[in-house]
């Protein structure tokens, strides 16, 4: 997510003016996957390379000015966000402008303007999109030098130590029962509704950010104190410790020593004659990546010839990548043809009114690729949209679908797609894992049109393109992601211990029959 490439601002400049349409436009399909990748990967600061002005850290913003930013951020959404009134009506979100407008009448920080703003983010139930202050880190806005020094993880309304950032020894595996005085339960109930990476009414993904940036969060909506007063519990007793705080690049350095073993990001392995694990860590590729299409083609020929009767396709903390990918996954696991997008939402095909960067590619050829539709807009080239056929090689067998929160974007799609057509496959279709943070039947990315708000240097980042998904209309979720067929929820006890019971289950049921047997028979 902080990786630092930057693309183009002129992706199409490079061959002048005079070019064919045919290749121009195999360009555009190709950079929309590259920016919707890119987006995922990175911060807009780390994409733009134009808001090199100073930040606005410790200054005071006038009424004047916040009324101005309002207005730019209300056109902005309003003229770009293809699906705006998916999960929150209109007369809805007019009354939340009007009640944030409102509120803007004194002068404020950065950070006030900041956070009142967010709700109006969190309405759009959109898990792209971008929010980021100028020259910080998206999820260190603010006091990056004031930050909560242990590392958490969350699960329902309970918190409990993984690893300490700084010098101060709050054992692993404790419960947090409060921090400066507000129990754990309450500091979640009152973080969540502040978190924007969810699609729809999903909280998972929210979960997810708060496992790895919860300082992060802290900071910005409750405070950032000289000291922390934490108290936690080990077995039956509680006790109380004062904790200091640390500076963000010091998480990063706990983070970066902590990182796992690098694997190969999409790996094939066979468990027992009958069953393979197909790992798929990202759907985009660095130069030192195994090439997709080659992995693809060499896994299935190898899934065929091995007779494999269990297919297991984990797709956890997968948070996306380029959709040609999802597309071409899919193909190796149809029985028959398919369609993947059912349409493709656009809000307007006319030029943007305020100062804005996007595609230069889309702005020359949107007369050719934006249809009307409707009382809407709708893009029209993009392969998934057309029927695809399924590969010589596919799989027919049995499919386990190993999800989670941070399974987002192309990775939602290419699970909605799968449970959508699940009833028409030969192969059975299972998911297990938690409910993903993207959301079932639709996906705000693609391209993105992002303006800087004029006086307060923030950054607003918006997905231009709806993906609504194929024959997904009888899921009787809509604002859901893909709910498992098994929960399983890992423990504390499993994050330090790196058990990974998800995987462990769908291999135990997976064993041969035969296996199986004897395995109970030893007992």
């Amino acid at each position: 997510m902080n990786k630092t490439d930057t693309p183009a601002l002129n992706p199409g400049s490079s061959g002048g003016d005079r070019f064919s349409l045919r290749p121009a436009l195999a360009m555009f399909v190709s950079f929309t996957q590259k920016q919707r990748r890119l987006m995922n990967r990175i911060g807009l600061i780390a994409l733009l390379g134009i808001t090199l002005r100073l930040p606005l850290f410790g200054q005071t913003l006038t009424p004047e000015q916040l009324q101005a930013d309002f207005t730019r951020f209300r056109t902005a959404l309003a003229e770009v966000h293809p699906e705006m009134y998916r999960y929150t009506p209109k007369a809805t979100f007019d009354s939340l402008f009007t009640a944030t407008e409102a509120r803007l009448n004194r002068p404020m920080s950065q950070q006030e303007f900041y956070v009142t703003m967010v709700p109006l983010l969190v309405a759009l139930r959109d898990g792209h999109i971008k929010w980021i202050v100028a020259g910080r880190d998206e999820h260190y806005p603010f006091a990056t030098d004031k930050l909560f020094p242990l590392k958490l993880y969350f699960l329902g309304q309970k918190a409990w130590v993984v690893g300490n950032y700084g010098p101060d020894t709050v054992p692993a595996g404790a419960e947090i029962r409060s921090i400066n005085g507000q129990s754990i339960a309450a500091i979640i109930e009152k973080l969540l509704p502040m978190m924007t990476f969810a699609d729809g009414n999903r909280i998972g993904g929210k979960y997810e950010d708060l496992n790895q940036y919860f300082s992060g969060f802290y900071a910005t909506f409750i405070g950032a104190p000289d000291a922390f007063t934490v108290v936690y519990k080990t077995g039956d007793e509680e006790k109380t410790v004062i904790v200091s705080p640390v500076a963000e690049v010091t998480i990063k350095d706990y983070v970066t020593k902590k990182k796992p073993v690098a694997q190969k990001p999409f790996r094939l392995s066979f468990v027992n004659p009958q069953t393979a694990v197909m790992t798929i860590e990202r759907f985009w590729s660095d130069k030192t990546d195994p090439d997709f299409k080659v992995f693809l083609k060499e896994s299935f020929r190898a899934i065929k010839q091995n007779g494999v009767q269990k297919l297991v396709l984990d797709l956890r903390s997968n948070e996306g990548g380029e959709e040609s990918w999802g597309i071409r996954l899919a193909s190796y696991l149809a029985d028959k043809p398919f369609r993947y997008y059912d349409h493709i939402s656009v809000r307007q095909k006319k030029k943007y009114s305020f100062p804005v960067w996007t595609s230069t590619l889309y702005k020359k050829f949107r007369w050719l690729a934006v249809r009307k539709r409707g009382d809407g807009y709708v893009f029209t080239l993009q392969r998934g949209l057309r029927q695809q056929k399924p590969n010589r090689d596919a799989y027919r067998g049995k499919v386990y679908v190993l999800i989670n929160g941070a399974s987002f974007s192309v990775t939602t799609e290419l699970a909605a797609h799968l449970h959508a057509n699940r009833k028409q496959r030969a192969g059975e279709v299972v998911f297990v894992g938690q409910e993903t943070g993207g959301g079932y039947n639709l996906d705000v990315s693609g391209l993105f049109a992002i303006t800087q708000l004029p006086n307060s240097k923030i950054d607003l980042g918006i997905g231009m393109f709806g993906f609504n998904m194929a024959n997904s209309t009888e899921y009787p979720h809509a604002d859901r992601g893909i709910i498992p067929d098994q929960l399983i929820e890992p423990t504390i006890t499993d994050i330090l211990n790196g058990y990974d019971r998800t995987l462990d289950y769908v291999l135990r049921i997976s064993q041969p029959e035969k296996s199986a047997l004897n395995r109970t028979d030893t007992k």
